[in-house]
């Protein structure tokens, strides 16, 4: 069965087997994440989800290890989400390896997945390497949140197979993986890169060109905004926001998003609201002066002890527990509410030759 066209996959939808398709003892397909932070042992756990062999390499000597533990972790989440079984888990796990350099963990990968540092001299670095490691026809992907994509593919010989995948933290648990073209980045990469995608469960969000941040971020960081712009001005503290976004918009945005929520509510009323809000609203271009204020005085969030809230050790602990409990319980529910998706085609992700 395959999805309506205006409903994204659902979530587990690839398979965490060899594809059926594949013969049983034919090479299994490969991949390759380069930066094993924050999110590169999610994205690496979901490529060995689709069954990719992994390689996941990292600069910083033992890093690479660490995040094939922190994937067995990420994997637990989804067995209690109930997108894959617990017997399921070793195999999934065997797919993932550490790469000793950069350049072995490119060889004869179909994919490379980029979770670097968000430095463009670091990127650029990174992708001449790649270009020159990675074979021909292979994607080469980028999970910059805001750097353009052309800029890091200006150091590859072959920018037309050079992309935005952008996964959300914890990519595990977050169905959208954001996908934007480089200004020479080939329309058959773009369409392999969604169907790549799309194999391993995911709800790809196709840009038709790169801008700055992309799609995500800028809808974030113009709530954000005026969020800390009436923090600022006193109208609110951040406890009472946080309190009326989480018992209201955010109560509606996983049913029906932004402009589904407009059509049920009337458009002629939202142009209605704008005619006297939009002239009200935040313009400000540069940091608000509540983050600049917080910045400055060393409250840079949970991890220093302070940010718009006070924090403990247990109470970010306590937090970040319940929110992967919230993703969970989303997941469970994506499984339930969505139809089946019968992934097609094998497991290779790989463009044309240039």
């Amino acid at each position: 069965m395959t999805r309506p066209a205006d409903e994204p996959a659902a979530i587990g939808a690839a398979p965490v087997t060899r594809p059926a398709d594949e013969p049983a003892d034919g090479p299994a397909p490969r991949a390759a994440v380069i930066g094993a932070g924050r999110m590169g042992h999610g994205i690496a756990l979901e490529a060995a989800r689709a069954g990719f062999q992994v390689a996941v390499y990292d600069s910083q000597p033992g890093r690479a290890d660490a995040a094939i533990a922190e994937a067995e972790h990420d994997a637990a989440d989804l067995v209690a989400a109930g997108v894959i079984a617990s017997t399921d888990v070793p195999a999934v796990m065997a797919r993932l390896a550490p790469a000793p350099q950069l350049e072995r963990a490119a060889e004869g990968a179909q994919v490379v997945f980029e979770a670097v540092a968000e430095d463009l001299a670091i990127k650029r670095g990174v992708f001449a390497r790649l270009d020159r490691a990675a074979p021909p026809n292979a994607l080469l992907l980028s999970n910059t949140s805001s750097i353009p994509v052309s800029d890091i593919a200006a150091a590859c010989q072959r920018p037309q197979r050079v992309a935005l995948a952008h996964w959300i933290l914890p990519p595990h648990l977050i169905p959208v993986v954001e996908v934007a073209p480089g200004r020479r980045t080939s329309a058959a990469a773009i369409q392999a890169v969604r169907a790549l995608l799309e194999r391993m469960g995911k709800w790809p969000v196709v840009l038709q060109r790169e801008l700055p941040g992309y799609l995500i971020n800028r809808l974030q960081f113009a709530l954000l905004r005026e969020a800390m712009e009436l923090v600022g001005q006193g109208v609110a503290s951040a406890e009472e926001i946080d309190l009326a976004v989480r018992g209201s918009i955010a109560r509606r945005m996983p049913a029906l998003g932004l402009f589904r929520q407009a059509d049920l509510a009337g458009l002629d009323v939202y142009r209605q609201i704008f005619h006297y809000l939009a002239p009200d609203l935040s313009r400000a271009a540069r940091p608000p002066a509540a983050l600049r204020q917080a910045v400055d005085a060393g409250h840079t969030g949970a991890a220093a002890g302070q940010g718009f809230h006070a924090w403990t050790e247990e109470q970010r602990a306590a937090y970040t527990r319940r929110r992967s409990a919230e993703l969970i319980r989303q997941l469970r529910a994506d499984q339930t509410d969505q139809p089946p998706s019968t992934p097609s085609g094998s497991a290779s992700a790989s463009i044309p030759s240039p």
